[in-house]
């Protein structure tokens, strides 16, 4: 049995290994696929939020066949958790870019609609905000308070806010400040029935009264927000009272927390944040006409400590402060200007830097200096500008005399009044005629001058200006 069994596979083990040697007559045809190589001129791009990134890829076939293709144009935050974004299907991309500022990876895929083999090229863009840096303009328009922004492009959006918010805000504008750092964006509007806050790059708003001060919260006058130097807090005058929240430095998840309630004590002080120093900021209170102090994180402020031989005691100053602006700004300590009044309304000019005490000179030769209204000081040079009425004057400092630079016509009111701080080389200038407000930049020339003694850009169509703030 076991014999006829072997025999048998043996039989089988032979044809198979003469099939196997039998030469293989059948045929293989191989069909070369066609390849495609995508090229761009850059594989980079800045685009700004809200604007249309436009990208024209060249496609090479290696064995052109007329076959179709689909297209894929998607993008996603670089690090982030999000599924990405199509922004279109067709061959060149031309897309309104509507996602967050940030660094984000393009892919684009090209897929053959006969193989479905696909090709991808990969790109880096960065997203500027749309509202990067420019002009505040605090201003009443149709019985509405309105933010308009003037871009540092000189695009003019009249009501960003409005539009990315869907809403209006009632009342009279008062005044808009930026808390801009590594760790923060945020830009505070402040009206008669409130204040509203919004991320400084797309104006969406997060925040408003409510939730910035739950025991509720006022304003009637200008008010000032502005982050210390160590940024580890941010701070709001208002009504005289000071109030504190978190900054970005150590607490960057703390930014949108509610603000404290009033410090304590008995003071009124005037809408400065003085953040001379790191790790301290001082503050100016006019009704014991001397100024104070607050430690960083500390929820209390007190008197500063001064020296009767300093040019000017810092506890007993003896003026009432009627204006504040930077002089040059270092990495630890700052120098600030103020323009003060004495009881009998003599007004002079006082500085500090860091912590010491600089000038307390009495302000001479001065055209209409006891009437100015708005002041702005140069950063780069030892420049004061006021204006009263319809017009501006420079005050030279170290000449301690005054001069006059431009006159608007006889129905203009000089509005505000403020320096480009980054090169101190610009001064704005807001006016009404009437209910209407216009937006002036007078550009600056070594000596102080306007460049051809008039501005070099107009912007109209505000409602009545009330304030305007730098979003830096």
């Amino acid at each position: 049995m076991h014999k006829h069994i072997f025999i048998k596979s043996l039989l089988i083990s032979m044809v198979m290994l003469v099939l196997a040697c039998q030469k293989d007559e059948q045929s293989f045809v191989y069909e070369k696929q066609n390849q495609v190589t995508i090229s761009t001129s850059a594989t980079a791009f800045t685009v700004t939020q809200l604007d249309t990134l436009k990208v024209s890829p060249t496609l090479t076939e290696s064995s052109p066949s007329g076959e179709g293709f689909a297209y894929e144009w998607n993008m996603y935050l670089v690090g982030g958790t999000d599924t990405a974004k199509i922004l279109s299907t067709e061959k060149n991309l031309k897309a309104k870019i509507n996602v967050p500022p940030g660094n984000y990876s393009l892919r684009y895929k090209v897929t053959s609609e006969k193989t479905g083999i696909a090709a991808f090229n990969l790109y880096r863009v960065t997203v500027n905000g749309a509202f990067y840096q420019g002009w505040m303009v605090s201003n009443n328009k149709d019985g509405k308070a309105r933010m308009s922004f003037i871009r540092t492009d000189d695009v003019v959006f009249a009501a960003p806010a409005e539009s990315a918010n869907n809403t209006s805000y009632p009342g009279r504008a008062i005044a808009a400040y930026s808390g801009i750092d590594r760790d923060i964006a945020l830009v505070l509007f402040f009206t008669d029935q409130g204040v509203y806050r919004f991320n400084a790059n797309d104006f969406t708003q997060n925040g408003n009264t409510a939730s910035l001060f739950p025991e509720g919260k006022q304003f009637s006058t200008l008010p000032v927000y502005g982050l210390n130097k160590l940024v580890a807090d941010q701070y709001i005058v208002s009504e005289g009272g000071l109030y504190a929240s978190l900054g970005p430095f150590g607490y960057p998840g703390e930014v949108l927390k509610p603000y404290s309630e009033r410090f304590t004590g008995d003071y009124f002080l005037f809408p400065a944040i003085i953040s001379s120093t790191q790790t301290s900021s001082y503050f100016y209170d006019n009704k014991g006409q001397r100024f104070m102090l607050g430690a960083y994180l500390d929820r209390a402020i007190v008197p500063a400590t001064g020296s009767s031989t300093a040019s000017f005691d810092l506890g007993n100053v003896g003026k009432t402060m009627i204006a504040c602006d930077y002089g040059v700004r270092g990495s630890s300590n700052d120098e600030f200007y103020f323009v003060m009044q004495n009881n009998a309304g003599v007004r002079y000019l006082l500085s500090i830097n860091g912590t010491v005490p600089g000038l307390n000179q009495l302000i001479g030769n001065s055209p209409d200096i006891a009437t100015a209204t708005k002041f702005a000081t140069s950063s780069v040079v030892k420049h004061l500008y006021y204006a009263s009425g319809q017009k501006i004057y420079l005050y030279d400092i170290l000449a301690n005399s005054s001069r006059l630079v431009y006159t608007f016509p006889a129905d203009t009111k000089i509005a505000d009044l403020k320096m480009l701080r980054a090169t101190s080389k610009r001064l704005v200038v807001a006016v009404n005629k009437g209910t209407a407000g216009e937006v002036y930049y007078f550009d600056l020339d070594n000596l102080g001058n306007a460049v051809g003694n008039t501005y070099v850009k107009k912007f109209e169509g505000f409602g009545e200006i009330v304030h305007l703030g730098y979003r830096n």
